[in-house]
């Protein structure tokens, strides 16, 4: 059984930048381990993965990542978005996510419809009735196994976006939107509860931590494979750093560890990564950033 990681790029260059960093990350643990990446185009980027797998008719938006659920190049897969870093062996994940499920992920299985402003009316007419739940997620990071049941979910999603579409109560839902195009999550949840899928796995075990719900980081080193942070509470050795943000190019953190990363990747060590790892070097990029969007600005108006 052929199993590898995927992630996905379509659109704007920013997206081939930040899919690459996360397979350099990637590569610090698992040298030869197959990574993919679905993207709409090749170029200086996607060179670097294991298989390039083209999406002819890709939308350039959220749709596109539902994609994974029919195109990915293994037989087993595991999905992580490019807005992440690695910094632990991932090899864990597929004794957490591969027992079951054709499609899972870490979560838990009692989610309320939050997405939405009326959770009962979307329970009521995607699953049937008023208190139904699904399970709840980051869709950061998913498990799939190519066949039948995915192909199901993909189609479900698919429907339940041009439902949500033709519904006046839903097409404007706050709750539901994000700078007006609707939130993938809750489409996967649905659509996962009607194919009898699960999550399989609690965040905690995974340890995908997602930047917004850092409270604190502890210790940080892509040279050493070290994440330490509070996130609801104290976690040692977590695995992936979700930066789960827009601007993910322009935050002095992100710019930092990719500054370690081409280091890494030139066989740079020593001081020069020890300075690089150092909050001297943050503080140094973060007010660069400052000061450049703030000439932006000016140079706007």
């Amino acid at each position: 059984m052929e199993r590898g990681f995927v992630t996905i790029a379509t659109g704007n260059e920013s997206y081939y930048k930040m899919a690459y960093h996360l397979l350099q990350s990637f590569r610090l643990f698992h040298p030869e381990t197959p990574f993919a990446i679905l993207c709409d185009r090749k170029n200086e980027y996607t060179e670097a993965f294991t298989d390039t797998v083209i999406l002819e008719d890709a939308a350039f938006s959220y749709v596109d990542k539902f994609r994974i659920l029919l195109d990915c190049p293994y037989e087993e897969n595991i999905f992580i978005e490019p807005d992440c870093l690695v910094y632990h062996s991932l090899d864990f994940f597929w004794d957490l996510l591969s027992k079951q499920y054709d499609f899972t992920s870490f979560g838990w299985n009692d989610g309320k419809m939050v997405f939405f402003s009326d959770p009962a009316y979307a329970a009521s007419k995607f699953l049937g009735q008023a208190d139904a739940v699904t399970p709840i997620f980051n869709p950061g990071y998913m498990f799939i196994r190519n066949g039948n049941i995915c192909r199901a979910i993909y189609n479900d999603a698919m429907r339940i976006i041009a439902e949500i579409k033709e519904d006046d109560r839903l097409n404007q839902d706050p709750r539901l939107l994000c700078k007006g195009a609707i939130r993938d999550d809750p489409v996967f949840f649905i659509a996962m509860a009607l194919n009898g899928c699960l999550c399989t796995a609690t965040p905690d075990e995974g340890k995908c931590i997602s930047l917004p719900s850092v409270s604190k980081i502890y210790k940080i080193s892509l040279s050493k494979g070290i994440l330490d942070v509070h996130s609801h509470t104290r976690m040692e050795g977590c695995s992936i750093l979700h930066f789960s943000s827009r601007r993910v190019n322009e935050e002095g953190l992100y710019l930092q560890q990719i500054t370690v990363l081409e280091l890494l990747r030139k066989h740079r060590y020593g001081l020069l990564v020890l300075f690089a790892e150092s909050k001297l070097f943050y503080l140094i990029l973060n007010i660069y950033k400052k000061i450049t969007v703030r000439l932006k600005q000016l140079k706007r108006s």
